[in-house]
């Protein structure tokens, strides 16, 4: 028989064939018109919740009702774009120091409002070099270190361009050109320019393992012929300083802010910490500050953390010094060099500065004394220990402070607070550090339990190196910054939502500093110790946080 089908059935086929393509074509051009029907009478005629709008939120109505609603100003774009919606152009991928000095861009300048952000970019070409690969950043971290701000003319006030590597796969190579962005944000009315510069590049920021610091010899960038100008043409914004008075207090220590000229304030400026060496105050811009004084701050221990474990390096000696003396350290020879930078060999009765493990009581009225028996009941302890961070400096080891008997011997605490990544970072590896933050977390989970915790940042590194032959610390802005993120980074997530974990953020404040000053201040203590104005700043911050929610 004949397996091949009949003319007739095969005609049959493929007239079939055609019809079923031919009712798919129907179909299709069916719902594209009914697409175009439901698009013809608007988006809303869909429904809102599947519309993303990049602008303000629908206003509330009095009594919750939607009706009526004029959503004309909910649906204007927004004045400013996201650098993911600003394309970085094809041709900076292949340019290089031949071609162009490094440059900062700012795609688009037109006008925003208080609390809108504007897109950064910093483009470093390619820069071919012979050496070795000797230095290498950590994973998904740049190639160039650059310190940029963008800083207002009016108010001087400094804000960080804190850059990431824009999406490309040249940015992980290093003799490729590397396109950086950051979306910042800009709170104060003012007008602002782009000012900063190069620290490093082929990672010579990150000197890990046995590498020493390399010499600072920063690069200029080229700046955009662009101003920012930040408007607040309602006069309602929330980050006035006619309205600093209205927010509420600060319970956290890590908030952001802005350093403000006293001359300026709108209110009494005894109603806010006080000023540093240059007559400016800290102010955040989503809380507030009140002036604390350390009689009433150690009222707050005595009635909150009766017991505080208080660990840390010279930055913690020189802030204890501060709290034991109620306040009274510093305060009559502020440019004094044991102020302003070493206060190594000072005598200090208060307690015990330089002792490993040192007890004192806190009277409200009397201050610090070194603690003999048993704790009184009107007076509050802090234990204070003294080491070199978790590094391998520890002699003995950190991990034998926290024997057997613990407890038994300095009792249990409710705040424990632990300063530091200043040694780390100078003499340790970030996967040394990380292990040994990770140890540091179980201990704190088994010899603090319930107990709320403190991580104090290393303070703020920039605009030089450490090139003491002794020394060698291996310091630099961006290596600060890393480890300080992985200590935190560790910590919330181990005790996320089991117990209270602030970060008392001191890097921040002296990050946030008008450019300049950052700069000289800085300069003048090798030992990277900030003067006594900033530590006051810094406690004030700490006290807030620990005592404003504790306010009867």
């Amino acid at each position: 028989m004949n397996d091949e089908p009949s003319g007739r059935l095969a005609a049959v086929r493929q007239m079939f064939g055609f019809g079923r393509k031919m009712w798919a074509a129907v179909l299709a051009l069916t719902a594209f018109a009914g697409l175009l029907i439901v698009y013809s009478y608007g988006f809303l005629e869909v429904g809102l919740d599947h519309i993303r709008i990049e602008g303000p939120p629908l206003p509330d109505l009095p009594d919750g009702s939607s009706a009526d609603v004029d959503t004309s100003q909910a649906l204007r774009p927004p004045r400013f774009k996201l650098c993911r919606d600003l394309p970085v152009s094809a041709g900076y991928w292949n340019l290089t120091t031949a071609d162009h000095s490094a440059f900062v861009e700012i795609p688009q300048h037109s006008d925003i409002g208080v609390g809108e952000s504007v897109c950064v970019r910093v483009v470093v070409p390619a820069q071919y070099t012979v050496a070795p690969m000797t230095f290498v950043p950590f994973p998904n971290a740049p190639w160039d270190s650059v310190m940029l701000d963008l800083v207002g003319r009016d108010t001087n006030t400094s804000v960080p361009v804190l850059l990431q590597m824009a999406d490309h796969t040249h940015n992980y190579f290093r003799d490729r050109t590397h396109v950086y962005e950051a979306d910042v944000v800009l709170r104060d009315a003012d007008v602002y320019h782009a000012e900063g510069y190069i620290e490093f590049r082929h990672a010579k920021w990150n000197a890990e393992a046995f590498l020493d610091p390399q010499p600072f010899e920063p690069e200029q960038l080229k700046m955009p012929d662009v101003q920012i100008n930040v408007l607040d043409e309602d006069g309602l914004s929330p980050y006035s300083l006619q309205r600093y008075m209205d927010l509420p207090l600060c319970t956290d220590s890590d908030a952001d802010g802005r350093w403000v000229s006293v001359d300026v304030l709108p209110f009494d400026a005894s109603l806010v910490p006080p000023p540093d060496n240059h007559n400016l105050v800290w102010l955040p811009y989503d809380c507030r500050l009140q002036r604390f004084t350390y009689s009433n701050f150690t009222k707050c221990l005595l009635r909150k953390y009766p017991l505080v474990h208080w660990f840390g390096d010279s930055n913690t000696r020189r802030a204890l010094k501060k709290v034991s003396t109620l306040g009274k350290w510093c305060a009559a020879e502020p440019d004094s060099l044991v102020c302003t930078c070493n206060d190594n060999t000072e005598p200090f009765t208060n307690y015990n500065a330089n002792q490993r493990i040192s007890p004192f009581d806190l009277d409200p009225e009397a201050g610090g004394a070194v603690a003999t028996g048993a704790q009184s009941e009107n007076k509050s302890r802090i234990v204070a220990f003294k080491w070199d961070g978790l590094t391998t400096r520890n002699n003995p080891p950190w991990a034998e402070y926290f024997t057997s008997d613990f407890e038994e011997r300095l009792g249990r605490p409710k705040l424990a607070l632990f300063g530091m990544t200043n040694w780390d970072t100078a003499f340790e590896s970030r996967a040394f550090f990380a292990g040994e933050v990770a140890q540091l977390a179980d201990v704190v989970d088994a010899k603090y339990p319930g107990a709320d915790v403190v991580l104090r940042t290393g303070q703020y590194y920039c605009c030089t190196s450490d090139m003491d032959k002794f020394w060698k610390r291996r310091y630099s802005r961006l290596r600060n910054s890393f480890f300080d993120q992985t200590l935190i980074d560790h910590f919330k997530t181990k005790f996320a939502g089991s117990r209270n974990v602030l970060v008392w953020n001191v890097a921040q404040l002296s990050e946030r500093r008008p450019y300049k000053l950052r700069e000289d201040d800085l300069l003048k203590c090798a030992a990277n110790h900030v003067r006594s104005e900033i530590i006051e700043i810094e406690n004030q911050v700490l006290m807030n946080a620990l005592c404003n929610n504790a306010i009867d």
